[in-house]
């Protein structure tokens, strides 16, 4: 197939008459000659396909036929055939499957090879995935620790938190995940770094969690912000509101020396480097009635809570989950 002799179908008639002519040979004998079925003999006489290299050489040596035309412009032509050929058939490839070096086109032809083996049984179906249809306070909570302590990847997705201080509100959180989706997630305690990670598998469970509004990969590179129908519904913010204070919110005391004289006071904090999600955080404080404070002009991006009985409010109004959050309030709730 690498030199091939392409010629105009009349002239290329013309040539394989005259072997005939010359060769006193049958269409057929000739096939057998070259050692191809006589249906390829006629396809070469009738211009349909090139001329392999090695039957014009036979060609000269045994019958003495010369070549019609210019050996180098003949395969100049093919090569130009086969140059088009290739690439209409890579831009229909690339239409039906995407370009194979674009992320869309591994993804689609990954896609479709998946199908291919699932559908022969060779790989198991995805795992089934059971997501609330309908929207609740609770789904909503869940979004917060998911946007908060949370990853999604493009096949697995967890919630990382600290093993010591969040170990009660691990417990909540497995059990917040088993109520809305009906499955047990896993649940490892890695002591090298102190943290206990929730999560779960699945395309299924993926392809819920982008249909509610969140992303796939980096929530800093991407500065993610909270879902639509929880922003515009007041019961659902302040429910995600809680996940995320949950999460990666906390309650402090400030201690102070003015003259000698210590002073004490009790402040709100949520922290996060997503711009949007800080700025939720903020104007659902706000919308509860408490004044709030954002910080998002510096590297460590805050929302405060200066005032200690704001602070106090908050437990009222919003609430928590998360027992560490109550350790420097005495236990009010």
């Amino acid at each position: 197939m690498k030199n091939r002799y392409k010629l105009d179908a009349t002239i290329q008639k013309q040539y394989f008459h005259k072997v005939e002519t010359v060769s006193k040979f049958h269409p057929n004998q000739l096939a057998s000659f070259f050692h191809i079925v006589p249906r390829s003999f006629r396809d070469w006489k009738r211009g349909k396909y090139a001329i392999p290299k090695y039957v014009v050489e036979t060609i000269e040596k045994r019958f003495h036929v010369p070549f019609p035309a210019s050996k180098k412009e003949a395969q100049r032509a093919w090569k130009q055939i086969k140059f088009n050929a290739s690439r209409r058939g890579g831009l229909a490839v690339m239409e039906k499957y995407g370009g194979p070096g674009t992320p869309e086109g591994r993804s689609k032809g990954g896609k479709r090879g998946m199908q291919t083996l699932r559908a022969r049984g060779l790989v198991p179906q995805p795992k089934p995935f059971f997501g609330p249809s309908n929207y609740s306070p609770e789904l909503a909570e869940f979004v917060g620790i998911l946007l908060g302590d949370g990853h999604i990847g493009k096949e697995q997705w967890s919630i990382t938190l600290n093993a010591i201080k969040d170990k009660e509100y691990a417990m909540y959180v497995k059990q917040l995940i088993i109520s809305l989706f009906h499955f047990i997630p896993s649940m490892a305690i890695r002591n090298d770094c102190n943290v206990i990670v929730l999560g779960g598998s699945g395309i299924r469970s993926i392809q819920y969690f982008v249909q509610l509004g969140l992303n796939i990969g980096n929530k800093v590179k991407q500065q993610v912000g909270v879902p639509v129908w929880i922003i515009r519904n007041s019961i659902y913010s302040t429910s995600c509101l809680r996940g995320l204070m949950d999460t990666d919110g906390g309650i402090f005391n400030h201690t102070y020396k003015v003259n000698g004289k210590s002073y004490t006071y009790t402040k709100l904090c949520f922290s996060n480097r997503s711009i949007p999600l800080l700025r939720f955080v903020y104007r659902t404080l706000q919308s509860s009635g408490l004044t709030p404070k954002l910080i998002d002009k510096v590297e460590n991006k805050k929302v405060w809570l200066y005032n200690q009985t704001e602070v106090k409010q908050y437990i009222d109004l919003i609430g928590t989950h998360n027992p560490r959050l109550l350790v420097n309030l005495g236990g009010v709730r």
